[in-house]
């Protein structure tokens, strides 16, 4: 079997950078029979100084499907690093902006190994909603390094076609050389079981149960949330958020809007989640509300439907069809009122036809499991 290099800045059992981590684990559990990897990551999680308790750094752990080094971040991208690049001829680094992915460019483009294999995922850095984010830097940067010719030795791991037209806007066809579309693969999950709780399940008729779950920061929109909500709903709403505050004056200003929201809406913060945590937390509500500013992918959305909580999302992540097929609502974000609206006709449903939503999505979930497996563009990197 081919050995394969992983970089990715963040890894379990840390928790807070949410979707990359959990797309390299889900990828290495799905081929752990076609391919050997090995995780070189940092020995904390995002945002946090303090390293993993009991957890040996500077050497391989083999963990269930992979082999897995913890590093100090002031030697993460250091010359262990540049002695990994030697040893492995495939190697697969997570983020664009990361300084893992920028390490390894340069050291490929100075040591000009033809026999290397370098794939960088970019991670979602080229959609319109990431790139308002200091854009200014990120287009000084896409030029240097394009200019410097280190995208030309690369092979560009894209989630999607959307990604490619993306990343094509910001850097050019001439940056693009090489590239597969290797669409990120879900968690897999007992959806037998996940059925079952969806079927016992007794809802109270009197309120509607609605759960944000991201990272909290201007990106994944929860101010969005609360000016949707500012509305008189004809049941009592339940608003609970779940996520790490990675943007602390963000989180302040969504506060002081909560507190002007009406009396029928109860909102509570719940805290900082587990990935392992995340189908059981979303099993009991009615609807994910999450008006994203862009996801590669988007998880977090995937996990929503495999536990039955009825996605009410913007337009802007690769889900396109739930209205078609009955288990949710894509919205455009121009449209905030579409938001309140599609909440008032969930809020109005019997149990019966929200129960029927319920499984729709649910099944929608296990369907999109077994086409992305089948049909993944991972393969590409180590046959």
């Amino acid at each position: 079997m081919k050995k394969i290099l992983i970089l990715v800045p963040y890894y379990f059992p840390g928790y807070r950078s949410g979707g990359p981590q959990q797309t390299i684990k889900n990828l290495v559990d799905t081929f752990a029979d076609e391919a050997s990897f090995y995780i070189y990551t940092q020995n904390h999680d995002l945002g946090i100084k303090m390293p993993y308790e009991n957890i040996e750094i500077k050497q391989w752990i083999k963990d269930d499907n992979a082999r897995i080094m913890y590093m100090p971040s002031n030697e993460y991208c250091g010359k262990k690093l540049k002695k990994l690049y030697k040893k492995f001829d495939i190697i697969y680094s997570c983020g664009l902006f990361e300084k893992n992915t920028i390490m390894l460019l340069i050291i490929h483009r100075y040591l000009q190994n033809k026999d290397k294999k370098i794939f960088v995922a970019p991670m979602g850095v080229f959609s319109e909603g990431a790139m308002k984010n200091k854009r200014f830097k990120k287009v000084i940067f896409f030029m240097v390094f394009k200019l410097l010719g280190f995208f030309k030795k690369i092979t560009w791991s894209f989630s999607s076609c959307l990604e490619i037209r993306d990343a094509k806007h910001w850097i050019g066809e001439e940056g693009i050389i090489n590239y597969i579309v290797a669409e990120d693969l879900p968690r897999n999950i007992d959806f037998d079981k996940q059925l079952l709780k969806i079927n016992e399940r007794k809802s109270d008729v009197s309120k509607l149960k609605i759960i944000f779950l991201s990272r909290i920061c201007i990106k994944k929109n929860l101010d969005y949330c609360i000016e949707v909500l500012n509305n008189q709903y004809s049941k009592k709403i339940i608003f609970d958020i779940y996520g790490t505050i990675e943007d602390k004056d963000y989180w302040h200003n969504c506060r002081k809007r909560i507190k002007k929201l009406p009396k029928c809406i109860e909102v509570n913060y719940c805290g900082e989640v587990h990935s392992n945590e995340v189908i059981n937390i979303f099993s009991d509500y009615d609807i994910f509300l999450f008006p994203t500013k862009g996801e590669n992918f988007g998880h977090v959305i995937y996990e929503a439907l495999a536990a039955g909580c009825i996605p009410v999302i913007s337009n802007t992540t690769p889900w396109k069809d739930f209205d078609e097929k009955k288990c949710g609502a894509v919205i455009d974000l121009e449209n905030i009122s579409h938001f309140s609206k599609e909440i008032e006709k969930i809020a109005n449903l019997t149990e019966g036809n929200l129960k029927e939503l319920k499984r729709n999505a649910c099944f929608y979930a296990k369907n999109k499991y077994w086409k992305s497996v089948n049909k993944s563009g991972y393969r590409k990197i180590f046959n």
